[in-house]
């Protein structure tokens, strides 16, 4: 860490240089792991949006490749997906198989026009990824006359044998096939009147199948971006539960029934990677470290915003039906350094766990606690996790405070709010610290609260019983280091 760059993570992604938002183009590709992004390679804000690229073998080491996508003449490259052609269905890819890219052709305004016009556009690749040819035919899909329009998500649907892309159409998002990946035909929409709602369009959709935890069955999760009223107002990620028979989104739940990913501030546009193989069996996720009310304001040197560290998506029953659970990938194991083992049992109020972690560190800990206790992890002395037990329920109280003298940043990133956890039950925690970031995963990752760390505050990390008392059932925090 230098003085000119202390908030450049050790593990989480950014880019070399320049603005990222949105993460893009996830797919598993002959033994690569692809990550695309919406990128601005000129400037530290939003500005015309590009794909960066890079692979990696492992999730967590990246080598950045040549920009994918740039803006041409039909406009910018909005956010989108990558997957396998290996069957070349499209005709575009040969007989070895290749990539296809779908992506949101962004044109440039008209007079009157609130945002960029929108349409879906097709870029392909035979070499792995390293170069991309753009659709001649595009763009595959033309705006049906919408304002919002974009964030292609595309997969293969066997049961059906047919190319399925979900789409944002304002705040509900549709569903279109194709046989040949570039005739679509429109299906369905879902979402009117269905979980959460502001004032702005849905954006970055996801569509997967996932398997029920310790059971025969599966189920569809639908996943939608909300840009200013999440759990708390900002950008937050929401997920549906239901079935899909290749045409129709069906939700399980109630329509009013909100689901969401995250539950902190800083967790948006999540996806998924496509065809992971089988013989892995994981669904991977990542998600955009950040907060669009002051995402362009964050204090970093000359790059802007990281993406979480990718984790994997479990689907549970739970006494309120099935809800997704998060745990960080397993390749994060190789870089983990013992620090400290905590002592097990009964901790009363005032004993202090844990100070000064390093700059990178896990910590994981079971425990229960007592009615009217209080247990508060500080990442920095500007920034506090506090979980309690309170009234016979439990609780997670996230309060943020720091400024950096910019009045958008300012207003928007301190923040003071509480999270039910329900009803008194022995809980398990992982946090993940990286220098500007933490991640926490309560209750076998039932619940996430990701919360970006900026200010003048030291990194004085504290773990300490405040109130009451706790029965520690294990603990540990470990370092997380990229050397030997």
């Amino acid at each position: 860490m230098t003085k000119q760059d202390p908030y450049r993570p050790l593990f989480h992604f950014t880019p070399p240089f320049g603005w990222m938002n949105d993460p893009n183009g996830l797919v598993y590709h002959r033994g690569e792991f692809h990550l695309c992004y919406q990128y601005h390679p000129m400037d530290t804000v939003w500005g015309p949006m590009h794909w960066g690229h890079a692979v990696s073998r492992d999730l967590l080491s990246w080598e950045h490749l040549p920009i994918a996508l740039a803006p041409d003449a039909a406009g910018m490259c909005f956010s989108g997906t990558a997957t396998a052609d290996a069957a070349n269905r499209t005709g575009l890819v040969g007989p070895e198989g290749g990539l296809l890219a779908y992506y949101t052709i962004a044109a440039e305004k008209s007079e009157g026009d609130r945002d960029f016009p929108q349409s879906q556009g097709l870029a392909y690749s035979i070499d792995g990824g390293r170069r991309w040819q753009r659709y001649a035919g595009n763009p595959v899909l033309p705006n049906p006359g919408l304002q919002d329009f974009r964030d292609p998500k595309v997969f293969w649907h066997e049961p059906s044998q047919h190319w399925i892309m979900v789409v944002t159409l304002g705040q509900k998002v549709g569903i279109y096939r194709s046989a040949d990946g570039l005739d679509w035909r429109f299906c369905s929409e879902f979402g009117e009147g269905e979980g959460a709602h502001d004032h702005l369009a849905w954006e970055c959709p996801d569509l997967f199948e996932i398997p029920v935890a310790g059971s025969d069955e599966s189920r569809w999760i639908l996943i939608v971006g909300i840009q200013r009223q999440a759990y708390v107002p900002g950008s937050g990620t929401q997920y549906f539960v239901g079935r899909f028979d290749g045409e129709r989104f069906v939700n399980d739940n109630t329509a009013d029934t909100v689901l969401w990913l995250d539950y902190g501030r800083d967790y948006y546009a999540s996806q998924t990677w496509a065809d992971v193989p089988a013989e892995d069996g994981r669904r991977l996720v990542l998600g955009w470290m950040s907060c669009w009310p002051y995402a362009n304001q964050t204090p970093t040197a000359n790059w802007r915003s990281a993406m979480s560290l990718p984790q994997t998506l479990t689907l549970k029953a739970t006494d309120q039906g099935l809800r997704l659970h998060r745990a960080f990938v397993a390749e994060l194991e190789a870089f983990e350094r013992p620090e400290r083992v905590l002592a097990c049992g009964e901790v009363g109020a005032g004993e202090l766990l844990a100070a000064d972690w390093p700059e990178a560190a896990r910590l994981q800990l079971a425990l229960e606690l007592a009615e009217g206790s209080e247990l508060r992890i500080s990442p920095t002395g500007e920034a506090d996790f506090i979980l309690f037990r309170r009234d016979g329920r439990l609780g997670l109280r996230s309060r943020r405070r720091g400024r950096i003298g910019v009045a958008e940043f300012d207003e928007h990133y301190p923040h003071d709010y509480e999270l039910d956890l329900g009803a008194p039950r022995p809980l398990s925690l992982d946090l993940l610290l990286d220098r500007c970031s933490a991640e926490l995963l309560l209750d076998d990752g039932r619940y996430g609260m990701t919360q970006l760390l900026f200010g003048d505050s030291p990194r004085r990390c504290r773990l300490a019983v405040e109130r009451g008392s706790l029965v520690l059932e294990q603990g540990h925090w470990l370092g997380l280091s990229r050397s030997a």
